[in-house]
């Protein structure tokens, strides 16, 4: 058997493989969109990712999926189209992936709803996540509680002990007092303008020193300065000033004082231990999730968070920092998933591959086998491919270094049409009608095997298929241009002169 041959017999097996791989497709993106694969593996994935693998988080990386999954911004995506066919296109799919899960005796990932998006982008996911553990809210109920504790127990209760003081050495029980309820009043609203969102935190630390300033200068015009105890004051308010506002910037000094880290916030998430102590600044305002955050995600995030603090010592910038490292860890995670999702379609592409092929008997070997021995059928599997203008796909794909999608699909489905013509034309070597089985039949008596040798060849037609019609389309195009490079056979020549002749 010459190289000519051979080639034919290649186009042939490959363009069967391209009919059937064009039909597999097909089947494979129906299966796929009437039982939602991508969007239940999504959904999947996304619980793993927040398991981190372990099957003891499994539970509540489910209830804290389903909050992520309920919140507006995810929910948003899952984009469903209207009108009434629509709807009831819609129902009936719902149905079928009822009757699938009750078969497969699997869950329904998305609870009580019917369908979920089939892609989240990281930015989503990220901010969904960040508003789920509530760490901004987190963030302004600390410093709430730190400002309230700084205006009182560091600021008025020791400038009132040290009035107590001085107003006991100088004889004068009203002794700036005013002014007193002045700064008391000030600070007050200075808390409550926070409180409200009316004033930021850098505000808030400039208008806290500037009102400790006022009352120093209301001290000194007050107060004579020949006594001790007036200089005492104002070392003493100096003094004050410095341990709330320390460093070169003060407002910037006063700002870390009050604004928690990271590590803090993350802290206030993680699931307190019965014996632990409930006293303190932080444990005021402890956020309790519906559920047990897994543990697996507490220590992803902690290194995430490491990972913040190693790039900036600005508190101001660690939250965002932080959304984007969560951003990075999601697109991780769902590029291992998309890996799973691959290998999964595979397994299912080869079984719809081998179904196909047992149905219209595609068995590769006895394809091989008539190919090779009757020229009828492998002369005119050929003529069908040369009605395909690959010429012009192939000058197309020099021209650039990729083909878009759109001509691929463009060529497929010109493809397609071309292929529907030929399996009516012609009797290729597939299918079930009696002449057919007996030939068979007949090749199979020396199978030294005791299981029959077309269910190989079914096997290996499924396998093939599986790889896809895009992948045979571009094999074809391979193939026939290493065949246009040589000589056209005699044989090739000789049959097209007689079928012109008739």
């Amino acid at each position: 058997m010459g190289l000519p041959v051979v080639l034919d017999v290649a186009l042939g097996l490959i363009f069967v493989y391209m009919a059937l791989g064009l039909i597999a497709s097909e089947a494979q993106e129906i299966v796929s969109t009437m039982l939602q694969w991508r969007a239940e593996h999504l959904k999947y994935s996304i619980e793993q990712l927040l398991a981190g693998g372990q099957s003891a988080d499994k539970w509540a990386a489910r209830r804290l999926a389903d909050q992520l999954y309920s919140s507006p911004m995810v929910r948003d995506l899952n984009y469903e189209a209207q009108g009434v066919i629509a709807r009831s296109s819609r129902q009936i799919l719902h149905v079928v992936g009822r009757v699938y899960r009750l078969i497969s005796r699997t869950r329904n990932v998305f609870g009580s709803k019917t369908s979920g998006p089939s892609y989240i982008p990281s930015e989503a996911f990220a901010t969904t996540l960040l508003e789920t553990l509530q760490l901004e809210g987190l963030q302004k109920s600390v410093v709430e509680v730190r400002l309230k504790r700084l205006l009182q127990e560091r600021i008025m209760l020791p400038l009132g002990d040290t009035l107590h003081t001085l107003r006991a050495t100088l004889g004068d029980g009203a002794l700036l007092d005013v002014e007193l309820r002045n700064l008391e009043a000030s600070l007050e609203k200075v808390f409550l303008d926070y409180r409200t969102g009316r004033t930021g935190l850098a505000q808030v630390a400039d208008r806290v020193l500037t009102e400790l300033d006022h009352f120093a200068d209301q001290g000194v015009q007050v107060l004579p300065e020949s006594y001790g105890a007036t200089q005492a004051f104002i070392r003493r308010l100096g003094y004050l000033r410095s341990q709330i506002a320390s460093g070169m910037d003060a407002s910037e000094g006063l700002i870390r004082q009050l604004q928690p880290t990271l590590k803090e916030l993350l802290s206030l998430i993680r699931p307190s231990d019965r014996n632990e102590s409930r006293s303190g600044e932080l444990a005021q305002v402890r956020q309790s999730l519906d559920g047990k955050l897994p543990l697996q995600l507490q220590e992803s995030l902690n290194l995430l968070a490491d990972r913040v603090i190693q790039k900036t010592n600005g508190v101001d910038d660690q939250l965002k920092l932080f959304q984007q490292e969560l951003e990075q860890w999601y697109d991780r995670g769902m590029a291992r998933a998309g890996g799973v999702y691959r290998r999964n379609s595979k397994i299912v592409s080869i079984l719809i591959g081998i179904a196909i092929a047992i149905m219209v008997n595609a068995d590769t070997f006895y394809m091989a086998n008539r190919l090779t021995v009757n020229q009828a059928v492998r002369t005119s599997v050929i003529q069908t491919i040369d009605q395909v203008p690959l010429d012009a796909m192939l000058s197309s794909d020099n021209d650039a270094s990729e083909p878009s999608f759109s001509a691929l699909s463009n060529d497929l489905q010109d493809l397609g049409n071309i292929v529907q013509t030929t399996l009516s034309d012609y009797s290729l070597p597939i299918g079930r009608s009696p002449k057919l089985l007996a030939t068979q039949a007949v090749l199979e008596s020396d199978w030294p095997l005791p299981i029959p040798r077309r269910w190989f060849g079914w096997v290996v037609t499924g396998v093939a298929v599986s790889m896809g019609s895009s992948f045979w389309f571009d094999a074809l195009k391979r193939v026939m241009s290493v065949r246009s490079s040589g000589a056209k056979p005699a044989s090739a020549s000789a049959t097209d002169a007689s079928a012109t002749r008739e």
